[in-house]
């Protein structure tokens, strides 16, 4: 059964909205300056915050956690993060845990963080009514009425998960991606902790039945594009 996603761009992050039981499930957020841009969206799309029901995090850093917490507490949504993600989460920083793919994708990123001045995040400190993940997970999903799973990514950090829906729709976070692919990135990440786990976790994505990605960075691709 296809399940339509909307896509909310907020400038270097695209988040994505699914249709769940009373609501939306939200995939990731961006940096904490862009919540007032997202709420301008949502406000177009005819959708209240309190609609959001659930917020999963696809990892930890910045770009996807930034406005975490303010979502959190204007909506009552129940946050959704791997095990690994809990203590960076509460700090409200991005781990310094990360190696460029290539020189290329150095300098590019060099060049962004220069302009974009970070200051960490909001931190979010998870409660006994938020869902934590420890593991592959092929239940919960079905639980809030959508038909996929959750699976763990690891690569580009430890903490990455990614949903892939029955019809092989694949919201990959940042395992994968179709950003500054003139840097010779083969769509994998830019930067990451892991560069042998980022290839065994596109292995996974091709073994589970992904057909269709859809990155937090760029355009979606088909599965055929992980070389």
């Amino acid at each position: 059964m296809e399940q339509k996603a909307y896509r909310i761009p907020l400038g270097v992050t695209n988040c994505w909205l699914l249709h769940c039981t009373e609501g939306y499930l939200l995939i990731d957020t961006c940096y904490s300056d862009t919540y007032p841009r997202f709420l301008s969206i949502l406000k177009q799309m005819n959708i209240s915050p309190g609609e959001i029901r659930y917020l999963l995090l696809t990892h930890h850093h910045e770009d996807h956690a930034g406005f975490a917490a303010q979502l959190s507490e204007a909506s009552g949504c129940r946050i959704i993060a791997h095990e690994k993600a809990l203590k960076q989460l509460a700090l409200g920083r991005t781990a310094d845990t990360m190696k460029p793919l290539n020189r290329r994708t150095q300098a590019a990123f060099s060049l962004f963080r220069f302009f974009q001045k970070s200051t960490g995040f909001p931190p979010v400190d998870l409660s006994i009514n938020d869902i934590i993940i420890f593991g592959d997970n092929d239940t919960l999903l079905p639980e809030l009425g959508i038909d996929g799973e959750i699976m763990e990514t690891p690569g580009h950090t430890a903490d990455s998960i990614s949903v892939l829906l029955s019809d092989g729709s694949l919201f990959a976070g940042d395992a994968a991606m179709s950003l500054l692919k003139f840097c010779g990135t083969g769509y994998r990440p830019i930067y990451a902790e892991n560069y042998e786990e980022v290839d065994q976790s596109r292995k996974k994505l091709k073994e589970k039945g992904a057909r269709m990605i859809y990155p937090a960075h760029g355009s979606p691709f088909p599965i055929e594009r992980l070389d």
